[in-house]
């Protein structure tokens, strides 16, 4: 008994047409997916990038508000008042002196910060 010959599938040009465009609409897709990622990633990062610019700008509002108190007199007359004991014309100056306060001791058995609070 004879088996019968295999017959190779045949390739033409009508196949050779059908792999060369079923290559390129898969080239077509690849590329569509990389830009819809890509897209995707530029749109997060300028997100985030917004928000970090809308905190930079609080920030510098804070500051210049902070700049404008530290060049203002009443800042620099507080300054003088508290740290160089400057007083206006007619104004007497009133130091309290209280005693030291006694450094907190220990007993034997205490946790220390027992020492620190009082009961």
């Amino acid at each position: 008994m004879r088996l019968p010959a295999l017959r190779l599938p045949t390739f033409g040009p009508a196949h050779m047409v059908l792999a060369v465009a079923a290559l390129l609409l898969g080239l077509f897709v690849y590329a569509a997916a990389q830009t819809a990622t890509q897209t995707y990633r530029l749109h997060d990062e300028r997100r985030t990038l917004a928000q970090q610019v809308e905190v930079l700008r609080k920030q510098k509002a804070e500051l210049e508000g902070l700049r404008e108190y530290l060049a203002s007199d009443e800042y620099v007359e507080s300054v003088a008042r508290s740290q160089f004991g400057l007083v206006r014309p007619g104004e007497t100056a009133v130091v309290v002196d209280s005693p030291a306060e006694p450094a907190p001791t220990r007993t034997p058995g205490e946790r220390w910060w027992e020492s620190l609070f009082s009961r």
